[in-house]
C-alpha cells in the first residue's frame, strides 16, 4: 500500500511551457534560436544541477540574438517561477491525497528559483518534504536522486509512488523500486485511477 506520493513540479503541479512564454517576449527569429539552443539543452541540465548559473551556461549565445535580448532572457530565466502558473485541478488532487492520510513530497529538476515558488504555488505548502536537483547536485533520472529522497525522509520505495510528466524520470523511479505514474497529456483521471489502484483513498 502506498503511503507516500511524490510529485514532480513542472508539467505536474505547475504549467511549464517555455515555447508559450518565450514567444511572448522575443521576435520569432530570436525565440526559435532560444528554444532550439537553450531550453532543455545540456547546459540547461547543468543549471538544474546547480553547478552553473544561467549566465555561465548561456553567455556564449549573447551575440547570437538581438541586442538587449540576452539580458531580457537572463531576467526571465532567473525569475522563471513567475511564468509557471499552478494547476488548480492538480492542487485540488494534492489536497485530497493529504486528506487521505498519505504523505506528499516533491522531487524536481529545477534551478534555485524553486525557493521563490513556495509563496505562490499553493500545493507546495502541503508538502511533507522536497528534494530539488539544484540543492543536491543530482538530476532525475539518476538513481542517486531518488535514493536521496528516500533516505532523507526515511521512506520505503515500495510504499511510494512518483508522478512525473517525463517518461525517463518515471522509469528512473521504478528502477529504485518505487511505483510510478507517467502523467502524460495532463490526464488527471488516469492519475486518480493509478493512485486508487495503489491504495490511496482519494
Amino acid at each position: 500500500m502506498v503511503k507516500n506520493v511524490v510529485f514532480d513540479l513542472g508539467g505536474v503541479l505547475v504549467d511549464l511551457n517555455p515555447a508559450k512564454v518565450i514567444k511572448q517576449y522575443f521576435s520569432k527569429e530570436d525565440a526559435d534560436f532560444i528554444l532550439s539552443n537553450i531550453f532543455f539543452s545540456k547546459e540547461w541540465r547543468e543549471v538544474d544541477r546547480g553547478v552553473l548559473t544561467p549566465d555561465e551556461a548561456f553567455h556564449k549565445y549573447k551575440d547570437d540574438i538581438a541586442p538587449g535580448a540576452y539580458e531580457k532572457l537572463m531576467d526571465i530565466i532567473e525569475n522563471w517561477n513567475e511564468h509557471m502558473p499552478p494547476f488548480d485541478d492538480v492542487y485540488a488532487l494534492v489536497k485530497r491525497v493529504k486528506s487521505s492520510g498519505a504523505k506528499v513530497y516533491l522531487l524536481s529538476n529545477i534551478p534555485p528559483y524553486i525557493h521563490k515558488m513556495f509563496g505562490c504555488v499553493p500545493a507546495l505548502a502541503l508538502l511533507d518534504g522536497f528534494v530539488a536537483s539544484c540543492d543536491v547536485k543530482l538530476l532525475k533520472p539518476e538513481r542517486e536522486i531518488y535514493e536521496h529522497l528516500l533516505q532523507k525522509y526515511n521512506l520505503k520505495a515500495e510504499e511510494s509512488i512518483f508522478i512525473d510528466d517525463t517518461l525517463e524520470n518515471v522509469e528512473g523511479a521504478r528502477a529504485v523500486g518505487m511505483k510510478a505514474h507517467h502523467f502524460a497529456n495532463h490526464d488527471l483521471a488516469a492519475l486518480e485511477a493509478a493512485l486508487r489502484e495503489c491504495g490511496v483513498n482519494i
